[in-house]
């Protein structure tokens, strides 16, 4: 029987439009930088060739309704699990209260068919906040230490609004229970209880960089999140619609994502393959890689194409290919925007070409459920502002891809200030 280690997570204490961006001290610059040298880095010559491959690690925060299928994906991973895999899959879950355990527990998985989990718990956790970036910071932090490997691989399992604020809850958010369109359920990223994350918290909270991060959870397919995030991993999974609860096929990609060079095109076919093989409204799904080497580029476009303020047009969301069941939830295709966006064909272009470069898959059902068809699909979402989402605007501004892209200059332009 494995050793159980009881602990309380304790807290780890551009350019723009007329846009004022936060500034870090020296100072916390420079223990960001060593702490993710210290995480992250491989040790050089024969000591990091004895290291395994890589280690992936799944935060998985199911304190909320979305407990029974943690249960189920933990299965689909022990069913994926191989001995002869290089590395460590090790799954973080705080599940609901009443649930057997219901405290924070840590996994190492290992090969097993049966319907209860069998893999050893190698971690518990007096019952804590996982949903708080001091948290995880702290458990993420401890796992790298406890599992040193060459690389690292993260997957991100919870509710999820995209960049949205804490307490916005648009129709079908969450990893859906059910088909859009039905009573889905209401919750952001990082749901334990009522507490929540923003995705500048989720930043903070990552302590290293990662070979890749997976999204499962909805509507995190935006290019707010991608760029906020574009320096902890080299590339994200994601999808910018909604996540039904059955999530991924782990038994499927558990394997691939211990490959030395991983197919991430391939693990996100199998993502949207295990769901377009469905009938009726659950054959509903979009995925996107996205390579984040590409974003400052695509940001330094958009500027470009923000700048020549003269020819930008108002776009209306109902103009737009929405992502989202509810024209009032701000969550739209960001090519078909930057379609309609100036009349500036070269900039649009070269906006466009930028989406690609950035974007290495994606796919998307022809209808998600029986709320909407996907006719223009780029591979991420945007926010565009209107009337109705004014409450939103100053939580937006504090975006980096809001001071990188200059999209203050659309603000001001059409009076939603800068």
């Amino acid at each position: 029987m494995a050793t159980l280690n009881f602990q309380q997570a304790i807290p780890v204490s551009e350019q723009g439009c007329g846009s004022n961006g936060r500034t870090s001290g020296a100072k916390a610059a420079l223990c960001s930088a060593l702490a993710v040298l210290s995480l992250c880095a491989c040790n050089e010559g024969e000591e990091a060739d004895a290291l395994p491959t890589r280690t992936v690690i799944a935060y998985m925060v199911a304190d909320n309704n979305l407990d029974y299928f943690a249960v189920q994906d933990i299965n689909e991973m022990e069913q994926g699990w191989s001995a002869a895999l290089d590395g460590h899959l090790i799954v973080y879950v705080d599940r609901a209260e009443g649930a057997s355990p219901a405290h924070p527990v840590v996994y190492r998985v290992e090969h097993d068919t049966a319907a209860a989990i069998a893999s050893p718990i190698k971690k518990v956790y007096a019952e804590h906040n996982s949903a708080s970036a001091d948290v995880m910071h702290r458990v993420l932090s401890e796992l790298i230490a406890d599992y040193p490997a060459q690389s690292y691989g993260l997957v991100l399992w919870s509710h999820g609004t995209g960049w949205l604020p804490a307490g916005v809850a648009p129709a079908g958010s969450g990893k859906a229970a059910e088909p859009a369109g039905k009573a889905a359920h209401p919750q952001s990223f990082g749901k334990d209880g009522t507490d929540e994350m923003s995705i500048m918290d989720l930043n903070s909270a990552l302590p290293c960089r990662f070979d890749f991060i997976i999204f499962d959870a909805c509507y995190m397919g935006a290019v707010e999140v991608a760029y906020e995030l574009r320096s902890k991993a080299e590339y994200i999974i994601f999808s910018p619609t909604e996540v039904f609860s059955a999530g991924y096929p782990y038994q499927e990609i558990v394997g691939r994502l211990f490959d030395r060079q991983v197919d991430y095109s391939g693990v996100a076919r199998s993502f949207f393959e295990s769901y377009s093989a469905l009938e009726g409204a659950l054959q509903s799904a979009s995925v996107s890689v996205v390579k984040t080497a590409a974003l400052d580029g695509l940001a330094a476009s958009f500027r470009r194409l923000m700048s020549d303020t003269a020819r930008l047009q108002p776009v209306s969301g109902g103009e737009v290919q929405q992502l989202s069941a509810r024209r009032d939830v701000p969550l739209f295709d960001l090519g078909s925007f930057v379609a309609m966006l100036s009349a500036n064909a070269d900039g649009s272009e070269e906006v466009s070409r930028n989406i690609g470069n950035a974007v290495a898959f994606k796919e998307a059902t022809e209808r998600f459920g029986d709320s909407f068809t996907i006719s223009n699909f780029s591979g991420m979402s945007i926010f565009i502002p209107d009337s109705l989402t004014t409450s939103y605007h100053d939580f937006y501004k504090e975006h980096a891809w809001f001071r990188a892209s200059s999209y203050g200059c659309y603000f001001s332009r059409f009076g939603f200030g800068r």
